[in-house]
């Protein structure tokens, strides 16, 4: 009884250590460290080092959006002016870690760390992209199809060899023959007797090569990979919420696509990781026919569980690839994509584990997804 007391406190205890780290995933309060370095004319003044200070906790915020990518960074740009000139809005504390004044060099530098906060950067970002900024009644409406999918099968093959041989047979025959005679008489009485002789030799040489050369061919073939799809609903709530917030009108696509559509998609990703071309045409048509713009693509590769080192947890990836299509123009063209990315999700066993990391690789795909539709102007 002990023992089974012992085993149900310690899954509690792993399972608020899981819960704690999906937390501080999604944490709104980031801290992150600013450098800023000056030259000053002749001495340091007081304000030349409060606007370094200054100057360091901008740096802070420029960093932390060029740590979440390209998208971000060219996003922040738009409100940077506004960052600037409300810094106590944006930065809930700030500490000094270092200061350093050189006279000799006439350099003065600082560095600061920082506790942003993120939601409220969050919120300035939204308010200032064009979708945000679009009544609601002009916002376009947008369509997302996420495909979770693990690994069911791997079918290997064997190389297929041929070996090649070739003999090549040469041969000369040299034969030379010399013949030696010699013929006599001699005379006895009234007769005359004759006698000759005929000596002959032969020599023949024969010579013969063999060339043999070998060769052949190896041919490798790619393993034949089937996957097994996984249910997603338990977080579509939480990616719907995050375009929604972003300001884009999002619609449910078992509304919009038929459902042959949907099981041309799942049989596609069950396969490989490309749509054929008569199932990618066929749900473009099906979105045009409902006036939807803009399509979400995006897949979910599960890989299999390990022990997390640091925690003796579960832990699962997911790596995650994504593109968004314009479907306004006679011709669809991609204007967004995310490049493979890789999240973690940590729990006590398999399956919690990696449904948070479906969860948080998700929700991630899609605030990358609005990165980069704000950076690029879309609405």
């Amino acid at each position: 009884m002990k023992n089974q007391m012992m085993i149900q406190l310690n899954k509690l205890l792993i399972t608020i250590c899981g819960m704690l780290l999906s937390v501080s995933c999604f944490a709104q309060i980031v801290t992150v460290k600013g450098v800023n370095t000056v030259t000053y004319a002749t001495v340091l003044t007081a304000p030349e080092k409060e606007k370094s200070y200054r100057a360091a906790q901008v740096a802070a915020v420029e960093r932390y959006f060029a740590e979440k990518g390209e998208a971000e960074s060219e996003n922040f740009e738009a409100i940077q002016a506004k960052v600037e000139a409300n810094l106590d809005k944006f930065i809930l504390s700030t500490v000094v870690l270092n200061e350093q004044d050189q006279p000799g060099l006439r350099k003065y530098s600082i560095t600061v760390k920082v506790e942003l906060n993120v939601a409220k950067l969050n919120t300035t970002l939204r308010s200032s992209s064009v979708a945000g900024k679009t009544p609601g009644a002009e916002k376009s409406q947008m369509v997302y199809v996420f495909v979770a999918r693990e690994v069911a099968s791997v079918k290997s093959f064997d190389d297929r060899v041929v070996k090649r041989e070739e003999v090549n047979l040469e041969r000369s025959v040299a034969a030379s023959k010399s013949i030696k005679t010699k013929e006599g008489e001699s005379v006895k009485g009234n007769s005359v007797a004759t006698n000759g002789s005929k000596n002959g030799t032969a020599k023949v040489a024969l010579n013969q090569t063999i060339n043999v050369e070998t060769g052949g061919s190896t041919t490798r073939r790619s393993d034949d990979v089937g996957y097994k799809l996984l249910p997603m609903g338990n977080q579509k709530t939480s990616t719907t919420s995050v375009f929604s917030q972003a300001g884009f009108a999002v619609a449910d696509p078992e509304f919009v696509l038929a459902d042959s559509d949907l099981k041309a998609v799942n049989d596609d990703y069950s396969k490989g990781n490309d749509l054929a071309p008569s199932t990618i045409r066929a749900v473009v048509q099906s979105l045009r026919k409902s006036q939807v713009p803009y399509l979400v693509l995006a897949t979910f590769d599960v890989n299999a569980p390990i022990q997390d080192q640091a925690t003796g947890l579960q832990r699962v990836s997911v790596s995650v690839t994504g593109r968004v299509l314009d479907l306004t123009n006679g011709i669809p063209r991609e204007v967004a994509a995310v490049p493979p990315v890789q999240y973690f999700g940590v729990g006590a066993d398999n399956a919690s584990a990696m449904t948070k990391a479906l969860k948080d690789a998700s929700i991630a795909a899609a605030k990358e997804v609005v990165s980069r539709l704000n950076a690029a102007g879309v609405h």
